[in-house]
């Protein structure tokens, strides 16, 4: 597998870089300052056209175990700051390149997911890595698209928690999946 360079057929997914992952907040991930910063570097050798983001809302509808999660974590999900992006990254915010989402993959918001059919390869950031990025991986392989795991652009709650899904996700590399 060759290394892949920003062309038209690639898109950056940053995925759920809220101020709920911030530090000293419940949801807190590992090391999410310093993935700000390379999430920064990578939006750079983009075109804005081709980045897409995504925030989770609650559904004012959930289905199923969504209704439980909810209302365990209602404070933080009515919490409006916690649920607006980090700072660095809302300058990168357009009406069109934002996408809500209510459930842990990004591929929920059908819009989110028509615009990524338009691409081959996607370079994948953001949080929380054991829950909505590996989600996210997995409707994006099934979706028959190349992932570029970007590991410096990843945080999750733990660093064993990273290193877990990054072997679980060995398994499908290279032919699904590239670590950067």
């Amino acid at each position: 597998m060759g290394d892949y360079n920003i062309k038209k057929n690639v898109a950056l997914l940053v995925i759920d870089m809220q101020n709920a992952y911030l530090p000293g907040n419940e949801w807190e991930c590992n090391k999410i300052l310093k993935v700000v910063k390379n999430i920064e570097e990578k939006i750079k050798e983009f075109p804005l056209n081709q980045i897409f983001f995504t925030k989770y809302i609650a559904s004012e509808n959930p289905k199923g175990v969504w209704k439980e999660y909810n209302n365990v974590y209602s404070e933080i999900n009515s919490n409006e700051n916690l649920n607006d992006y980090i700072k660095e990254i809302k300058k990168y915010i357009t009406k069109n390149n934002s996408f809500i989402k209510s459930e842990y993959s990004s591929l929920s918001n059908l819009k989110l997911k028509n615009k990524l059919n338009e691409y081959e390869i996607i370079y994948v950031t953001g949080v929380v890595a054991e829950c909505c990025v590996l989600s996210t991986i997995f409707d994006l392989i099934d979706m028959g698209k190349k992932i570029i795991y970007c590991k410096e652009a990843i945080a999750g709650q733990k660093e064993e928690k990273e290193k877990a899904v990054i072997e679980v996700l060995k398994a499908l590399s290279p032919l699904h999946i590239i670590f950067k």
